[in-house]
């Protein structure tokens, strides 16, 4: 039976996540199986948190180097996935610290491991102590483990940072030193933002401003906000990125030192070093700006590329695409990333609210306005984001009476609530999305042209998942968020998955590998075996078209042509004798390579296309007509790629 450690009222953070890891089916006396990445896996971590990864050893590193060097301690980085990046201090763990796992490429999240500063950080958002028994396992109560988590500019949470010791056991000063050692980092990463020029720290005491907890503001050569930390926030009040620092710090905040008597507040201002151009656009590159927005698919780099631009003009962005591609993730990293990031992102989904409700929520009421209303009034969902971004998913369903009243928003950017004639002004970037054809709907009367015509200030489309080329990729990385401890996925079911045409797309995708998770839980191999009946035969029911090229079994165990020369074919392959989506008849895939003849003229076609490329995998497949998914298939056949 596990017994909750002796806990303080006030850390009732540690008690809920005692509480978490006991329902995550943890048992105290029993060291959990690691989940590990393996060495692709991290590079490819290494190459996405490398700024974040710098800035730590340049920022953080140091101080730890200077109070806990002689500690026997280490500092350890991981990413908001809780998986450890890297780690600096004493060169070797003890064999204690060996056993359990804090290494490199090891997931920590709590239902891994249970209650750990690093989990539990992440989980609770705020510095923690684990100290020797207010760890859930038992195997790690020799530690003490202090955590704080680190923050973009933009407010996502990146990782953690953590401080790890055997022997010395940790108070509040290891408390406030990891605290201290994630807001250096923070502060490197709000002078890494685009278009810094300068720095000004701001204080209520002069011997503050360099005490590490001051007010930073970030500008641009013309003196704007590009960022600024939560205590500049605090003592400048209703300060917004994009506004001018001359009006909260009056005109002679650019001076090196000084002191404005409207605010009471001591100034420090220096110039941030700028770097050339070139050095610039890669810097940019790795910003932690670009942390979790790295597009592998040509299609939607480019939508968001556009976007981008469009939204810092304030011009009504469209988003199209279907159902399930992830509309609404990819804007809200839109808003996570453009300067209205402090303002709010109001969602609106047209289809969920009934028609008689569209005009009250949209534009608010006045109190009394009707039966049932509130005795108070609303504001509405423009005018709760005023200065920010109003997402209008689905517009498509929005009913005709609602479309006349939006489209005088859009026009005098001012909203009259429902049974009021006050006009509200407001600033706000309308961003909206719809899985339907528009023009379409304008041609049948039921959505207004003009109004059309003012959300279509830039078009882009999200490629549904059969059409994006980082296909493999992604279904790799819905498989580490959902399995229960380290595993691989057989080649069957990686080629069902690819080849499937996802017409749910990344959220169909995301729902059939957790169940397929759980349903494999405990063994090391994910197969289409593990899948429910009604899943498997959903995801064999629509191969695509078969093509000479893209054609291979899909059981790679067996060479190609074996079943060709035995004459027979797996009966129970969930792709055995299917029709495509085109209903044109198609062999099953084991017939499409029957002949050793067929299969050496494919193997010789691929060949001579790979070497006049040069071993390029984009021009190769452009040139055979085939996707890079296919290809990249028939070159690991080929042992031409690993």
């Amino acid at each position: 039976m596990t017994v909750k450690p002796h806990l303080p009222s006030t850390q009732t953070w540690l008690a809920d996540s005692w509480q978490r890891s006991i329902g995550a089916g943890l048992s105290e006396f029993q060291l959990p199986q690691e989940l590990r990445l393996d060495a692709s896996e991290l590079k490819q971590k290494h190459e996405q948190y490398q700024m974040l990864i710098a800035l730590v050893q340049s920022h953080a590193l140091p101080l730890f180097n200077q109070l806990m060097a002689h500690s026997n301690s280490r500092l350890l980085l991981s990413d908001a996935e809780g998986y450890v990046l890297r780690h600096w201090g004493v060169s070797r763990y003890s064999t204690k610290l060996a056993d359990v796992a804090l290494d490199i490429g090891v997931n920590w999240l709590e239902q891994h491991k249970g209650t750990n500063a690093i989990g539990t950080a992440l989980t609770a958002k705020q510095a923690v102590s684990v100290v020797g028994e207010q760890h859930f396992i038992r195997q790690n109560r020799f530690m003490s483990c202090t955590a704080c988590p680190i923050f973009s500019p933009q407010g996502e949470m990146l990782g953690v940072i953590d401080i790890t010791s055997e022997q010395q056991r940790h108070t509040q000063q290891t408390l406030m030193l990891v605290s201290s050692l994630a807001q250096q980092v923070e502060t490197a990463l709000l002078c890494h933002l685009p278009d810094s020029h300068y720095r000004i720290d701001l204080a209520a005491q002069p011997n503050l401003l360099s005490s590490g907890w001051q007010g930073i503001v970030i500008a641009d050569s013309d003196g704007r906000i590009v960022g600024y930390n939560p205590m500049a926030k605090q003592l400048l009040n209703q300060a917004k990125v994009g506004d001018s620092v001359e009006q909260y710090l009056g005109d002679n905040w650019s001076r090196a030192g000084g002191f404005n008597q409207h605010l009471d507040l001591h100034l420090q201002t220096q110039s941030l070093n700028i770097p050339s151009a070139k050095s610039r656009v890669a810097m940019s590159n790795k910003s932690l700006n670009q942390l979790g927005v790295r597009f592998h698919d040509p299609q939607l780099e480019r939508a968001w590329q556009h976007a981008n631009k469009v939204i810092t003009k304030q011009i009504p962005l469209l988003v199209l695409g279907e159902t399930g591609v992830g509309k609404e993730q990819f804007v809200k990293k839109l808003h996570a990333h453009s300067v209205r990031r402090s303002e709010p992102l109001v969602a609106v989904n047209c289809a969920a609210l009934p028609a008689e409700l569209v005009e009250s929520e949209l534009f608010g009421y006045q109190a009394g306005a009707f039966t049932g209303a509130n005795r108070t009034g609303f504001i509405g969902k423009i005018r709760q984001a005023h200065g920010g971004f109003l997402f209008l998913d689905e517009i498509g369903e929005m009913p005709l009476a609602a479309q006349s009243r939006l489209l005088r928003v859009l026009q005098e950017r001012e909203v009259v609530p429902v049974g009021s004639n006050q006009s509200f002004k407001v600033d706000i970037q309308i961003i909206a999305a719809t899985h339907m054809d528009l023009e379409q709907q304008v041609a049948q009367g039921l959505f207004r042209q003009d109004l059309f015509y003012r959300l279509n200030g830039l078009q882009v489309r999200l490629p549904a998942l059969r059409e994006r080329q980082d296909i493999e990729r992604i279904i790799h990385k819905l498989h580490r968020k959902h399995r229960i401890a380290p595993q691989a996925i057989c080649p069957e079911l990686l080629g069902l998955l690819v080849q499937h045409d996802w017409p749910g797309n990344l959220r169909e995708l995301d729902n059939l590998m957790q169940v397929a998770c759980l349903m494999a839980e405990g063994d090391d191999t994910l197969t289409w075996q593990h899948l429910p009946d009604y899943l498997a035969q959903k995801l064999a029911a629509g191969p695509l078209t078969v093509d000479p090229l893209n054609t291979q079994l899909l059981n790679e165990k067996q060479p190609l042509g074996e079943e060709a020369k035995t004459g027979q074919h797996s009966a129970s392959h969930p792709l055995a004798g299917k029709v495509t989506r085109d209903n044109t008849a198609t062999l099953p895939t084991t017939t499409a390579v029957q002949s050793d003849s067929l299969h050496e003229a494919i193997y010789s076609n691929v060949l001579q296309a790979y070497q006049a490329c040069n071993g390029n995998v984009s021009q190769c497949a452009k040139r055979l007509g085939i996707s890079r998914n296919a290809l990249y298939r028939r070159l690991k056949q080929m042992g031409l790629k690993g």
